[in-house]
């Protein structure tokens, strides 16, 4: 599969820890197929990070992967730019993306706003980049489809985890679907087992004879998705009963994420087993596509951090920390006429309110279940770093550190979920 998509005239940016295995495999496909890499620091990717150019300024990359967190930043950087410019140029942009949007779905491009708006928006990753790849996480539809949209390229998503050697299922680059995994990869078996305890949006378990997903589309079976093959680990080091439980004893490995086929046979991950919490009311929700959802806020700062949701058996509703985006704050005070510093217009209600809205909208929008909609949020501006503990190597958040580093804030915020 591989081969038939890299080349030794690509060049591919390597910036993420090689402790993470989608680095890792990615790094090796490269070696394996006589692609350039150029090694850089996530720090480094921009000129905001380095000077007198970002990497990827200096190495114009052809093809990149990256987590989810590295697009939502790119995104919103992109957005950053037109929102500093005239209201008719806004109105050209926004124009342009609509129609390439709308473009690309029939198989086609804008050759007219490709040189007069996105030539400009492709130098943000370099000018040469054909595809690009997400994974390590689950990708907002949005984010997915404003990345392919902006820099006119093939963009999916992979799907899988260590016990994997990363591989699992890998999105076609002629598939231009958003929330979509992808197909098996030759090497894999795939199947999918009934969840009965874990319910969906609409109050239904999650089952393998299912034919129809929450939102009435025809699929082929629901559940956690288990997977066994070549690439599959033997199980955990010098952990024979954490072994047991996952691995099993007939070869089928659990990912603890559940997901669904689709009419195709692609793969769409929907929850995840291992990361929901149970309110105190006996309803569970799933703290990471929460994250993911409200991340896409234009107030969450995603690269200092991004948003922490939390929930736990005591509290009748979520709550969050959330790290306030300084830029789009003061534009927002600026379009309102407030002439205040950061620090006030932080501590305002106007903000609150409005931040809260938004992320009302995003609840709404997303099809979040009802004990997802946040009840309160609290603004942060100390970055959460790989360097402080609150973020891992590969940007992941580390929700037990970030709430140790507010745990004052995240008391007070906390008492709120509580009626």
């Amino acid at each position: 599969m591989v081969a038939d998509i890299l080349n030794e005239n690509d060049v591919y940016l390597a910036y993420l820890p090689a402790a993470h295995i989608f680095e890792l495999v990615g790094e090796f496909s490269c070696f394996g197929c006589g692609v350039c890499l150029c090694y850089a620091d996530p720090k480094t990717l921009t000129a905001t990070g380095s000077y007198p150019v970002g990497a990827l300024e200096a190495y114009k990359p052809t093809v990149m992967v990256a987590v989810p967190k590295i697009w939502d930043i790119i995104k919103k950087g992109v957005q950053a730019k037109i929102a500093g410019e005239s209201k008719v140029k806004q109105y050209l942009v926004n124009t342009a993306f609509e129609t390439r949007a709308r473009a690309r779905k029939m198989g086609f491009d804008t050759p007219l706003f490709k040189a007069l708006v996105f030539k400009k928006f492709a130098k943000v990753v370099g000018g040469r980049l054909r595809f690009a790849v997400s994974g390590g996480g689950p990708l907002n539809a949005d984010v997915q489809g404003f990345i392919a949209t902006c820099f006119g390229i093939p963009f999916g998503q992979g799907y899988g985890l260590t016990e994997t050697c990363a591989g699992l299922t890998l999105q076609d680059l002629d598939d231009d679907r958003v929330g979509i995994a992808g197909v098996p990869i030759p090497c894999v078996e795939v199947k999918v087992i009934s969840c009965p305890e874990i319910n969906d949006k609409a109050g239904l378990p999650y089952l393998s004879s299912d034919r129809k997903d929450v939102n009435g589309k025809p699929i082929f079976g629901r559940g956690e998705v288990c997977v066994r093959g070549a690439n599959v680990g033997l199980g955990y080091y010098m952990m024979p009963e954490k072994t047991k439980e996952e691995f099993g004893d007939d070869g089928w490995f659990h990912t603890g994420d559940i997901g669904q086929f689709a009419a195709d046979g692609s793969v769409q991950i929907v929850d995840r087993k291992k990361n929901l919490v149970k309110l105190k009311g006996g309803e569970y929700i799933a703290i990471e596509n929460m994250e993911m959802t409200y991340g896409n806020n234009r107030f969450v700062d995603a690269k200092e951090g991004g948003i922490c949701c939390y929930g736990d058996g005591d509290m009748d509703r979520p709550v969050a920390l959330m790290q306030l985006n300084k830029v789009v704050v003061m534009n927002w005070a600026k379009e309102k006429g407030i002439n205040e510093d950061f620090e006030a217009i932080k501590k305002s209600k106007e903000l609150y309110d409005v931040v809260m809205k938004e992320m009302e909208a995003e609840h709404k929008a997303n099809g979040l279940a009802r004990n997802e909609k946040l009840i309160t949020i609290a603004f942060v501006t100390d970055p959460w770093t790989p360097e402080n503990g609150c973020l891992t190597a590969a940007n992941k958040l580390q929700r037990r550190a970030v709430i140790e580093r507010h745990a004052a804030l995240f008391e007070e915020v906390r008492e709120k979920g509580i009626f």
